[in-house]
């Protein structure tokens, strides 16, 4: 898969297709910053240390049966299988999937202004290892 514009992932939450009520998803993972410079040293030595992630989805609100409330609500204080891939094609080396353990700590069920579509916004943090598959 060469550039590409972003119109077509594929998002799921504990197996349920989000797809069609997200319009914005990001993952981020990062790593601790060790300090390892020693004596004598002149520029600064570093090492990876723990690493962490964070999932970010931007939800068009729907409350009907097996959509967005339905599904949400009950995993709030829980934690949920996220699946992030780019296109909603199979899973190649080309389009390959993330999937992630994470914390629903967050969950906004109303969250919007007068005349505005119902959207929201959560962000999770992963717990264990974030896994890139490519078959």
């Amino acid at each position: 898969m060469a550039k590409f514009a972003a119109t077509d992932y594929k998002v799921t939450v504990n197996g349920t297709n989000f797809s069609t009520n997200l319009n914005s998803v990001e993952l981020a993972l990062e790593s601790d910053d060790l300090e390892t410079t020693a004596f004598g040293g002149t520029f600064r030595e570093r090492i990876g240390g723990l690493k962490t992630g964070s999932v970010t989805l931007q939800f068009m609100q729907d409350f009907g049966a097996s959509s967005v409330d339905a599904t949400l609500f009950p995993l709030y204080n829980t934690l949920a299988t996220v699946v992030i891939v780019p296109t909603s094609g199979s899973v190649t080396a080309t389009n390959p999937s993330y999937t992630a353990t994470c914390l629903v700590n967050s969950y906004s069920p109303v969250a919007s202004s007068v005349g505005d579509i119902a959207t929201f916004s959560v962000t999770w943090p992963t717990s264990g290892t974030v896994v890139r598959a490519t078959s």
